[in-house]
């Protein structure tokens, strides 16, 4: 079964209920109302929401669904020209979240990795002048590499590697 919490994105609800519909996938429309919910709770349900539209992007929650199930689904909506970002599967931690708290939860991780990958892209394409003729500037892209090798860095140093980049040299 997926959980889809339209929010922002209802415009696509006849789009995604045709793909759905057509790979016989059980799903249940979730509304602002089931934000308070717990997830465990929500797979029971048996009816869609009324309330469709909110203040998030479009989330679908996975639930007791294969991998290559999952992946079907999301080449199904990709060939539609939908590009659902926010997903999650099943685990027994999130069950036992609210859908707000999961969806806060995702996006503050895809918050996270567009940073990483921010930050992969400058330290890619240095502008290579100053690598040449600026040894602040080759060991500041040289910190930010080594920084992308690490493990759970936290954002606010991406955030700060990302700025003295892009600032530099009045940073």
């Amino acid at each position: 079964m997926v959980l889809i919490y339209y929010g922002k994105d209802t415009a696509l609800k006849e789009k995604i209920n045709t793909v759905l519909d057509r790979m016989h996938v059980n799903y249940i429309e979730l509304g602002q109302n089931d934000l308070s919910k717990k997830l465990k709770d929500l797979v029971q349900k048996e009816e869609h929401a009324l309330d469709l539209e909110g203040n998030s992007q479009i989330f679908m929650y996975f639930y007791d669904e294969k991998v290559d199930t999952i992946t079907k689904i999301d080449n199904a909506l990709k060939e539609e020209g939908i590009f659902v970002r926010h997903k999650a599967v099943t685990t027994p931690t999130n069950l036992e979240w609210t859908l707000q708290e999961l969806i806060s939860h995702i996006e503050a991780e895809a918050s996270y990795f567009q940073k990483r990958e921010k930050l992969r892209s400058l330290v890619s394409n240095p502008d290579l002048v100053k690598v040449s003729q600026d040894p602040k500037y080759r060991n500041l892209m040289s910190m930010c590499y080594e920084l992308l090798e690490e493990n759970d860095v936290p954002e606010k140093m991406l955030d700060t590697a990302i700025a003295l980049i892009e600032h530099y040299p009045e940073a």
